[in-house]
């Protein structure tokens, strides 16, 4: 158990939409609070509609931290989020105020632990050349450059998981030593005495509500803001590519991008459904982050709160926040448990099917990789697969199924045309 004597910290995790932004506001009216942002895009100036910034009415004067401060022209990495939010926990301390962490990025909670990669000390700064290699926006070329000094780190990351290779060969440049070796050293306690919560909501009722926000953000101001965002893309002759990064990774600007750019045959109304798409994706993919990966640094000592029922709100997620959070500030046992009736599945591993859905490499210290010669990633390069477990349900999946047959069927097809006559030859007979 973690020391009482430590400063105390509250985490609301939960999907996009799903209602955490409410719960901090409430918890902070409640218990002295001020909310520190954890999205990667809110931290962004401006747009707040479609980076589902709590509205200001609804704050209700309650504080909020890292937020409205990055410019569009800059990134915002992890490195620069831990330094900002410890800074702010701190303050908040040393004002007898709770700092309540609350947004989507959820990686970014890792700062709360004490297996920092990189001490507060830098070497030295990257060369020249070595930063024309980190901003090259080529990510293959900056995952061959990890490779070629650090192939350990290297492998557990896929090619396309720009930001993170991007920090692993960073590390490398500032300090001149592997990130791999520091990894092994690391602690997993936090920080400080934390009390995570995780508002949860069935995805069929989610998936409604997710639909309509984006409905909502559009007869909004989101079509405005958007358009806001292609003037400056415009302006700064920005190609699709660099959409992968910084504010432009928001939900709504390359699903829109086709209109924008008036492509054949794309509607308004085609873009309004891809960005739907991809937000009911993106919840999706936070659900896997937080069961795959914070749930098991934590050994699940989470609270889950079930939001499905907005009805029920004040029943199923504010009373029973409210309740676990008073015996956490006074230091008491709690009496709640972790998960309410019918959400076990969500932490139970007893079973096989809940098992392959929360598989994580990370878990089972396996970083194996796997080319799959048959399927093609999102920019149609060979599909990589990281840990054993990965590549054996991708294997067993429809998709690489389909695309075997397709494959087999393809070659069937080359072998038979080759049998055929030529059209010299018909013309012979």
């Amino acid at each position: 158990m973690i020391s009482r004597m430590l400063p105390k910290v509250i985490v609301v995790a939960g999907t996009t939409g799903v209602g955490k932004s409410q719960l901090a506001v409430q918890l902070a009216a409640k218990f002295q609070g001020e909310i520190i942002n954890s999205d990667s895009l809110q931290v962004y100036k401006g747009i707040p509609t479609i980076t589902n910034k709590h509205p200001l009415a609804e704050r209700h004067g309650i504080a909020h931290h890292l937020m409205d401060h990055v410019d569009w022209s800059e990134e915002y990495y992890l490195h620069r989020f831990e330094e900002e939010c410890l800074k702010a926990i701190n303050d908040l301390h040393s004002r007898g105020k709770v700092p309540i962490i609350v947004g989507g990025t959820h990686y970014y909670l890792q700062i709360l632990f004490n297996k920092r990669i990189v001490g507060t000390e830098k070497i030295s700064q990257p060369t020249s050349e070595q930063l024309e290699i980190l901003d090259s926006e080529n990510p293959q070329l900056v995952y061959d450059h990890l490779v070629k000094v650090d192939p350990e780190i290297a492998q557990r990351y896929h090619p396309n998981d720009t930001r993170r290779v991007r920090r692993m060969l960073e590390i490398y440049y500032k300090t001149g030593k592997k990130a791999s070796a520091a990894f092994d050293a690391q602690d997993l306690k936090l920080r400080y005495d934390t009390l995570f919560y995780w508002v949860y909501s069935d995805a069929s009722a989610l998936n409604k509500r997710l639909d309509d926000r984006v409905d909502s953000m559009i007869k909004a101001d989101g079509l405005n803001e958007i358009k806001q965002l292609y003037d400056y893309y415009t302006q700064n002759n920005y190609t699709k590519s660099q959409c992968e990064n910084g504010v432009y990774q928001v939900i709504g600007f390359k699903e829109f991008l086709p209109w924008l750019e008036n492509q054949n045959n794309v509607t308004l109304e085609d873009c309004v459904d891809q960005m739907k798409v991809r937000t009911r994706q993106y919840a999706k993919k936070q659900v896997k982050w937080i069961r795959k990966m914070l749930i098991p640094d934590i050994k699940g000592q989470i609270y889950i709160l079930n939001a499905t029922d907005l009805d029920k709100w004040d029943e199923n997620v504010a009373s029973r926040a409210f309740s676990i959070a008073d015996h956490f500030m006074r230091g008491l046992p709690n009496l709640e448990d972790f998960v309410p009736a019918g959400l076990q599945h969500l932490i139970d591993n007893s079973t096989k099917t809940v098992e392959v859905n929360n598989y994580s490499p990370k878990k089972v210290n396996d970083w194996t990789r796997f080319n799959c010669g048959i399927c093609l990633d999102k920019n149609n390069n060979g599909l990589i697969l990281i840990g054993k477990e990965s590549w054996k349900i991708h294997l067993s999946s429809r998709r690489h199924k389909a695309n075997l047959n397709r494959g087999k069927k393809k070659k069937q097809y080359e072998e038979w045309l080759s049998r055929q006559p030529t059209q010299k030859e018909d013309s012979k007979g």
